[in-house]
């Protein structure tokens, strides 16, 4: 099969005004060089504006090239040196629509693809940023038009994504336990990622912890009962009084084996702690439980330890960081979710509203919430030994999808009115 050559408009200009430089002409068929000549001056809508004249003359300098190379050299070398951070593309999503709107007006003169590259931009995400320029969606959060983008969450989902990212009973709880409870009662079957993005469109994302310390990944259990975490957290009343909040949990389910509240740090409120979750969750006197504490007084001391070194007691005591290399970040983030998603939302005058408080907080925490990290369980269905299935929700998503394709293919919105 011929191949047949494709040339600029400068060419061809050029050769109409017998300015073509030789290395060109060359190449080219004088015959198609006569049919550019006898070309009407009105077929290149535009032609006046070339510049031909002033290109030739650019092109006869000798530095041209150079000045050429020169250019696209320093272009390349910001593309790659802005292609190693993601500041540009965040940038350009938060001013898509000047970006958009710029390149549209000026379309006819650039290249596209080159562009593109320069700013790292794939072809698909312009067309989508396009898309959302140019057909703004008001009854969408993506401000994308349902009929064209089907694939998005539908009306009815949306409403009822707002229903509960909005509802008192959810107060203290994140995004991610939300979004396993509406998978739980059928309420809503969403990917979490969906969540997220939707959560953060309708401005009501503002569910995250204060992130003051990055823990390092620690010690994970495989089966509950092989790792117990104890700590201390302290807590303010309104009378000014500080209380402290002695905590013993589960590595692998996350459930608080035992919690209990006092105005000083005492061994002995340690041991109590750590004694009735043992009489009371310890069946199998061969199991071996690591206690994972940290050094302070309150856990190493010779009641514990006495307690610990019992024979038919089979508890190891570890400190954090010296006879492990884990640290006791666990219940540490523990403490963190019970006092940044619940007690710092109330108000409590002394110790004994404090404990009804956390009575509450901890029944909600062990047996009604969904935990991401237990892949949608309670803690009191993990400890109890309940496993989720590897695709326990794969139908459920597939389903839900093709119901909201269905039903955003018929949505009418103001864009699709106007093309109708």
């Amino acid at each position: 099969m011929n191949r047949y050559n494709s040339y600029h408009t400068i060419i061809k200009e050029l050769a109409r005004q017998d300015k073509l430089p030789h290395k060109f002409s060359s190449f080219i068929d004088r015959s198609t060089i006569w049919r550019w000549k006898k070309e009407s001056d009105q077929k290149y809508i535009g032609r006046e504006l070339c510049g031909v004249d002033q290109l030739e003359q650019f092109l006869q300098r000798p530095e041209s090239e150079t000045v050429i190379r020169a250019y696209l050299k320093v272009a390349y070398a910001l593309s790659r040196i802005l292609n190693q951070t993601s500041q540009i593309q965040k940038i350009l999503r938060e001013n898509k629509e000047e970006f958009i709107r710029t390149i549209l007006r000026r379309q006819k003169h650039i290249q596209l693809s080159f562009i593109l590259r320069l700013c790292g931009i794939s072809t698909s995400l312009f067309y989508y940023w396009r898309n959302q320029v140019l057909n703004k969606c008001t009854s969408s959060p993506l401000k994308l038009c349902r009929r064209i983008y089907p694939h998005q969450l539908s009306t009815t989902e949306v409403n009822r994504m707002k229903e509960l990212l909005t509802s008192p009973r959810f107060r203290y709880w994140p995004v991610n336990s939300i979004a396993y409870y509406a998978m739980r009662n059928n309420l809503l079957a969403v990917s979490l990622s969906t969540w997220y993005n939707y959560a953060g469109k309708l401005g009501l994302n503002g569910r995250r912890i204060p992130l003051k310390k990055k823990y390092q990944t620690g010690i994970r259990a495989k089966q509950p009962h092989q790792v117990w975490h104890a700590d201390i957290t302290i807590v303010r009343c309104l009378n000014g009084m500080k209380y402290y909040v002695y905590l013993l949990m589960d590595n692998y389910s996350r459930f608080i084996l035992n919690y209990q509240v006092s105005d000083r740090v005492s061994a002995m409120i340690r041991l109590d702690s750590i004694r009735q979750a043992y009489d009371q969750y310890i069946r199998n006197p061969d199991e071996d439980v690591k206690l994972l504490v940290d050094g302070g007084i309150e856990n190493n001391n010779r009641a514990v330890d006495d307690y610990t070194r019992q024979e038919e007691i089979s508890l190891q005591k570890l400190i954090a960081g010296k006879d492990i290399q884990f640290s006791n970040s666990m219940v540490e983030a523990q403490n963190k979710i019970l006092k940044y998603r619940y007690l710092f939302k109330h108000e409590f005058n002394d110790i004994h509203q404090l404990i009804k408080l956390l009575d509450w907080i901890i029944e909600d925490y062990q047996y009604v919430r969904p935990h991401h990290s237990l892949r949608g369980l309670t803690p009191y269905e993990a400890i109890s030994g309940y496993q989720v299935p590897k695709d326990k929700w794969t139908q459920d998503l597939q389903n839900a999808k093709q119901l909201r394709i269905r039903e955003n293919t018929k949505e009418s919105c103001g864009i699709c009115k106007i093309r109708e």
